[in-house]
């Protein structure tokens, strides 16, 4: 079964501008490789935000297939074919750019792509051979201004955004379609699809970062 992961990061928010600079957040969260990455590239914040999506991203596709598995930010190593970004006319990001690359995580490597844009940075991952990733169909929502934004309007927003679209790709009404998280031994399951209250073949990932909100899935 392929699985599916994405992140979202907002380069407008205040707090995720100037990351960079902070050489203790750096050396906790990125291996040599990748700090290389970061203090070589024209944009440092926006290769740093696309590296952290990349982990991200790879840790929600792991963690699927092994629940205990934990979110050490070193032990996801990213690595990107190139720096510089590759131009494209994808889906819902038309005219943006990205980097394509892979993920070393504890189990097993991840393939991403990172779409990069001047307000935000967007990954999806997939756990299976490169060429699996053009099957991943994925949405990013700019949800308004701050004023609007909460934990709980963006998570609303994006579950609502997320039935909506896959309601154009499988014969179903939205209110057919539930998203539901399950608490276990190991906290919040990943996010899974009901359809008419049965469990669907579609593997979905969600995200959630200041003004923007994001969503990626595979029909199977």
């Amino acid at each position: 079964m392929l699985r599916v992961g994405n992140d979202i990061v907002d380069l407008t928010d205040p707090h995720n501008r100037g990351k960079s600079r902070n050489t203790r957040f750096i050396n906790r969260v990125f291996t040599i490789n990748e700090q290389k990455k970061i203090l070589g590239s024209g944009d440092q914040d926006a290769i740093l935000w696309a590296l952290w999506a990349g982990k991200e991203s790879a840790y929600k596709i792991i963690s699927k297939s092994h629940s205990s598995v934990p979110f050490t930010p070193r032990l996801y190593e990213v690595i990107l074919d190139s720096i510089e970004p590759i131009p494209t006319a994808g889906q819902s990001c038309s005219g943006c750019n990205y980097l394509a690359g892979c993920v070393d995580t504890p189990y097993d490597r991840v393939h991403i792509r990172i779409f990069v844009t001047r307000n935000h940075v967007h990954c999806i991952g997939i756990s299976a051979p490169p060429e699996a990733i053009n099957a991943v169909i994925w949405q990013v929502d700019h949800i308004g201004t701050a004023s609007h934004a909460s934990l709980h309007s963006e998570s609303l927003l994006v579950r609502e955004t997320l039935m909506k679209h896959l309601s154009e790709h499988i014969d179903q009404c939205p209110e057919n379609i539930e998203i539901i998280r399950v608490r276990g031994p190991d906290g919040l399951s990943p996010p899974r699809v009901l359809m008419n209250g049965r469990s669907a073949g579609i593997d979905i990932s969600l995200s959630h970062d200041g003004l923007f909100t994001a969503h990626a899935f595979v029909i199977q």
